[in-house]
């Protein structure tokens, strides 16, 4: 009986232990996950937020990948090193992990007093993605946390893409097209799609052109081709060619969109 009770004494001590080892460790990286950023660390997260405002960050995609591919076209010293996509279900699509090396300072003046050591990184931040960008609010750190380097940062190379894309000479051949046709006439919108596609220098890797659309209302037309991050709208209202430009927001899904109405219409400022 007395040997039984030491071994239920032993099991408990070592449960005692085990639980109190387990605590610890949850402390631990409680305490990692709120500890405050350093100056650098806080400098390099505004860096890696003026990136995740840009239209090209916020902007819709269906997959983690076309944020992949938008990040590592970016000119910007945040550098894509990581991508995790979600598991399937829920509003989440999935995370990318970045690396920012701050750039180096000036030498200080010989009599500064402000002679604090700047760690330029890099600093390594995990960002939370749904569709539309960044988890959380825009223009804030909700989303981003800190997070450990990676061995590797060397940038990401994007996965390929079967998205159509924009041809490179979209712009010329709808001015050519729309400077030839007759300024009294209605041609018919269809004809002029045509007329623009059949112009148009296919793409060197391979992946379809983007659909050309026109629409007539008299004898104004319209020609759009592209998307929210890459569109080219053309018209000629009152027998004048032009290229329209509208604010990058009117471009995006639920907006007045790259369509054949929005080179027509010129739209002036978001609304």
């Amino acid at each position: 009986m007395q040997t039984r009770g030491r071994r239920r004494g032993a099991i408990t001590v070592t449960a005692v232990l085990v639980g109190i080892a387990a605590l610890g460790a949850l402390a631990v990286a409680t305490l990692r996950a709120t500890r405050p950023l350093t100056p650098d660390q806080l400098a390099a997260r505004e860096t890696l937020l003026d990136l995740l405002k840009t239209t090209r960050m916020s902007s819709y995609h269906p997959d983690i990948d076309g944020f992949v591919r938008a990040a590592t076209g970016a000119p910007s010293s945040a550098v894509l090193v990581a991508s995790t996509p979600a598991v399937e279900g829920g509003d989440l699509i999935g995370t990318l992990t970045f690396a920012v090396t701050l750039p180096e300072l000036a030498d200080p003046p010989m009599f500064s007093f402000d002679q604090r050591e700047v760690d330029p990184g890099p600093h390594c931040f995990r960002v939370t993605f749904t569709p539309y960008g960044k988890a959380g609010e825009w223009g804030t750190p909700e989303g981003v946390r800190p997070t450990g380097c990676p061995d590797d940062t060397t940038p990401m190379t994007p996965p390929p893409s079967d998205d159509p894309v924009v041809a490179v000479d979209a712009r010329d051949a709808a001015w050519q097209v729309l400077e030839d046709l007759d300024p009294t006439g209605t041609p018919d919108p269809d004809d002029v799609a045509r007329q623009v596609t059949a112009r148009l220098t296919p793409p060197s890797d391979g992946r379809p052109l983007a659909e050309v659309t026109a629409v007539v209302d008299g004898t104004d037309v319209g020609v759009a081709t592209g998307g929210p991050d890459d569109c080219v709208l053309v018209a000629r209202v009152d027998g004048t060619v032009a290229d329209v430009h509208v604010a990058p927001v009117q471009l995006q899904p639920g907006e007045a969109g790259c369509t054949a109405w929005t080179a027509l219409a010129g739209l002036d400022a978001p609304h």
